[in-house]
C-alpha cells in the first residue's frame, strides 16, 4: 500500500480501538448507532472507507485467534438516497470560460499561475501536471504516463497558446521536472503545497466550495464540448475509459493530429 493508505489505515483503527477494548463489545446495533454519530462531522465517504478497514482487521482477527467472529461492520452505513437540490448545488462546479482568465490574470504566484494555464489547455489533473518529467515533455506532446488508471495514460499534443510557455520552462527548469522548484510532502506528493495556494487564491476571489482546481478540468471539457469535439477525442484527451463496445475495444487509438485539432478548439476568449 501507499504510504498515504496505511496512515489513513492506521488512524482509522486508532479510532476504533479507542471506541471498543474487546471484540465481544462490538455488535451491529452498537456500530449503527456509532455510525449515525459520526456522520454528524463525518462524510459518509470517509465512514464507508472506515467501515472498510475494520472489516479487513476483522478478517484478520478471525485469522490469528481462529474464532469465527460475526461481522458487525457489514452494511451499517446509510444507502444514498436520490441527491437533494442542496446536494447537487454542493456538488463541484467549472469555472466559467471567462474566469479561467481572471484566475491566471490574478494570481500572484507565477509558478501557480503557470499551473493554471497549463491545465486551462491541456485539462490534467493537478497530480499529472506536477509530476511531469522533462523526458515526457515532446516537441509537440505531453506523455502521460503515471496516471491513476490505464485509460489515464495518454499523450496530449501541445495546445497552440502554450507553447511558448512549455518552451521557457523546459530550459528554465532547475530539476528534473516541467514544474520546477515544487515541494514534496511526507507521502511524495508534489502537488499538496500548490494546491493550498490554488485554495487562497479562488477563496481571496470569492470562489467558494463548489470550486476546487479540478474546476478547471471540468471548464477543459465543458469547451470541448462547446466546439463540438466527438466525445471519443475528447475522451481521449482527459484520459476517460472509452466504455463502448465499437470504440472502447475495436478501434485503434486516435492519431495526435486528430487530438491537436481537437484541442486547438479550446479557448477562454
Amino acid at each position: 500500500m501507499a504510504p498515504k493508505t496505511l496512515d489513513e489505515r492506521r488512524r482509522a483503527l486508532g479510532i476504533l480501538l479507542a471506541k471498543y477494548s474487546k471484540s465481544s463489545e462490538v455488535d451491529r446495533k452498537s456500530v449503527k448507532l456509532w455510525v449515525n454519530k459520526m456522520l454528524t462531522d463525518k462524510s459518509k465517504a470517509t465512514i464507508s472507507k472506515m467501515m472498510s478497514t475494520y472489516r479487513v482487521f476483522w478478517t484478520y482477527l478471525e485469522q490469528v485467534t481462529g474464532t469465527e467472529l460475526d461481522d458487525p461492520f457489514r452494511d451499517v452505513v446509510p444507502k444514498g438516497g436520490r441527491k437533494t437540490k442542496a446536494a447537487v448545488a454542493a456538488e463541484r462546479k467549472a469555472f466559467p470560460p471567462e474566469d479561467i482568465l481572471r484566475l491566471i490574470k490574478d494570481c500572484p504566484f507565477t509558478d501557480l499561475k503557470h499551473l493554471i494555464t497549463l491545465a486551462a489547455y491541456t485539462g490534467c489533473r493537478i497530480e499529472e501536471l506536477c509530476s511531469l518529467k522533462l523526458p515526457n515533455v515532446k516537441h509537440d506532446r505531453l506523455v502521460v504516463d503515471d496516471a491513476k488508471s490505464a485509460a489515464g495514460n495518454r499523450e496530449i499534443p501541445i495546445h497552440k497558446n502554450i507553447i511558448q510557455l512549455i518552451d521557457r520552462l523546459v530550459d528554465t527548469s532547475t530539476d528534473e521536472y516541467l514544474l520546477s522548484g515544487l515541494t514534496f510532502n511526507m507521502y511524495g506528493d508534489r502537488s499538496n503545497a500548490i494546491s493550498k495556494r490554488f485554495g487562497l487564491l479562488k477563496k481571496s476571489l470569492g470562489y467558494d466550495e463548489r470550486y476546487v482546481f479540478h474546476s478547471i478540468r471540468k471548464t477543459f471539457t465543458s469547451r470541448l464540448e462547446a466546439a463540438g469535439v466527438p466525445e471519443l477525442l475528447a475522451a481521449r484527451l482527459l484520459g476517460h475509459e472509452v466504455k463502448t463496445i465499437s470504440y472502447g475495444l475495436y478501434s485503434s487509438d486516435s492519431k495526435i493530429p486528430q487530438l491537436r485539432y481537437a484541442i486547438n478548439h479550446v479557448d477562454y476568449h
